[in-house]
């Protein structure tokens, strides 16, 4: 067993992913220039038996890999090996079991990186995947029984197109390979239907065989190399979006199967999709609640951001003044307000969703189909554009915090990324990721934080005239303000949005403290 490597400030193995992750991804955005809509998603495309409770109608089918290696379209399994992938990670300590744990202890500024499982030294490349399920195929059916009359429902989602972008340093450059239908030349998707309810020849999109996590069916792009640093960008332009799943992986836990595992014969650093044993990266942007009877609040309509799952080793969380400003749920209790409505059940209406992850955080825009051509330039109902010259929409969301309800259309929600270099340890006056709410634990430890890698690409900061968020979670450390406001922040509520008091973050922060 190595020891813990010395407190991290700028290593050279930083400075080498940072030259070699950023010249791919330039290389790749230059060469889309002029670029067109591409191709189809590999799969079978056949139909099937839906599952419970309907019976006379049929659904898509997702394929096995073994079908997509048959026609020749399955892509190779990524092998992460630490000679290919250690300067993501630098100087580690091995742990034990499949997921590798060590123990560290986080009150010292050394703290330690626990190294990541076998072929699981992943780079910060990340994609979007979509969940979309029917009855007992979506997660928590029988836990949250409440929800049940909604997932027999299925869920709702008709896409127009999905796209990825990388931050070229200046402007906004559609990834081809990891976007569908951006130039609007078929219909729209509607994920719940064979085809997308289209003529196989049209049909754009198809479950991938990975599957996705608590979901039925699984759309994702495989087989590519992601977007990652300077700055990344996911766009979905939707006709409905209720009960459904878009969030971010690693692109190593998408081409090695978000659920259903990548056969372990073709891989030769072993199959672990890397979501733990390397705390490859989720973040969710819309989340229907699955798992609690709360759920159930406002028609099944909320959809949650949220970036707590597995944070640690490179990819660290933050939770901001409030202590969760990282969004999400938690049981039929509490909740935080970070949260959209999506559309009505049976109800369509156009949004474009435009998710922007940078230095600073994940800034999520909702932004009405009718507005999106004026908001920002380049994106339409429909399509598009290769290259999105305007960094952000043109005017500021509408809302001055979360949640994003009804009453403000045009409306955007936020999650913080930690800023610190170091981690700090977790001790009274030091200076560091501790001292600044910053997440990880004391199994799999601090390692390098992939979003200094990244690019402030100067997003929106609402409401006019807020105030910047002050975190100080080590006093007497001094305080340090946030380069974003206060407001944005979402808190810890009921389900009726009242504020919850949060022992311990409240006491020191400037965080929401009902007494």
């Amino acid at each position: 067993m190595s020891t813990p490597r010395k407190v991290f400030l700028v290593s050279s193995y930083l400075l080498l992913f940072l030259t070699a992750c950023s010249n791919v991804n330039m290389a790749e955005a230059s060469s889309n220039v002029g670029c067109v809509s591409t191709g189809k998603m590999p799969a079978v495309g056949k139909s099937g038996a839906c599952p419970y409770p309907e019976s006379s109608q049929s659904c898509p089918v997702t394929p096995s890999y073994q079908s997509l290696r048959d026609r020749g379209v399955l892509w190779p399994c990524p092998d992460k090996n630490k000679q290919s992938g250690e300067q993501y990670y630098g100087q580690c300590t091995y742990g034990s079991g499949g997921n590798p744990l060590c123990s560290f202890d986080p009150t010292t500024p050394q703290f330690g990186c626990c190294c990541p499982g076998n072929g699981c030294w992943t780079p910060p490349l990340f994609n979007w995947i979509i969940g979309v399920c029917k009855g007992s195929g979506c997660g928590g059916y029988n836990g949250a029984p409440s929800t049940q009359k909604y997932k027999n429902t299925g869920s709702q989602l008709v896409v127009n197109y999905a796209a990825s972008y990388q931050w070229t340093g200046s402007s906004w450059q559609l990834m081809t390979n990891s976007s569908f239908n951006t130039n609007g030349s078929k219909p729209a998707f509607d994920t719940m239907k064979p085809n997308g309810g289209l003529s196989p020849e049209d049909a754009w999109m198809q479950p991938q065989p990975g599957g996705s996590a608590a979901w039925t069916y699984g759309y994702y792009p495989a087989g590519v190399k992601g977007v990652g640093p300077p700055g990344m960008m996911f766009v979905l332009s939707v006709e409905s979006v209720w009960n459904v799943a878009w969030y971010m992986l690693n692109q190593v836990t998408l081409d090695k199967g978000p659920t259903i595992p990548y056969p372990s014969d073709l891989c030769k650093e072993g199959n672990d999709n890397c979501w733990a044993s390397g705390n490859a990266g989720e973040i969710d942007f819309l989340e229907a609640v699955w798992t609690v009877n709360a759920g159930a609040t406002d028609d099944y309509r909320r959809l949650y951001a949220t970036q707590w799952n597995q944070v640690g080793r490179s990819f660290i969380g933050d939770g901001g003044s409030t202590c969760n400003a990282d969004g999400g749920w938690f049981s039929d209790q509490e909740c935080t307000n970070n949260y959209f409505l999506g559309t009505k059940q049976n109800e369509p209406e156009p949004f474009v969703f435009v998710a922007v992850v940078d230095k600073v955080g994940t800034f999520i825009y909702r932004i009405p189909s009718s507005q999106v051509d004026q908001l920002w330039p380049g994106l339409s109902r429909k399509t598009a554009a290769c290259t999105l010259s305007n960094n952000r929409p043109t005017q500021m969301p509408e809302n001055k915090g979360p949640p994003c309800r009804d009453d403000a259309p045009y409306c955007a929600l936020f999650i913080p990324n930690c800023q610190a270099p170091n981690w700090g340890g977790a001790a009274a006056g030091l200076q560091g990721g501790a001292n600044q709410g910053c997440k990880v634990n004391g199994q799999q430890g601090w390692c390098h934080n992939w979003w200094n890698l990244f690019d402030d690409t100067n997003q929106w900061l609402w409401p006019s005239g807020g105030r910047k968020s002050v975190v100080q979670y080590q006093s007497p450390a001094a305080a340090v303000t946030m380069p974003w406001n206060y407001e944005m922040e979402s808190w810890k509520v009921n389900w009726q949005d009242n504020p919850v008091y949060n022992a311990g973050c409240c006491v020191e922060n400037q965080g929401h403290c009902p007494s």
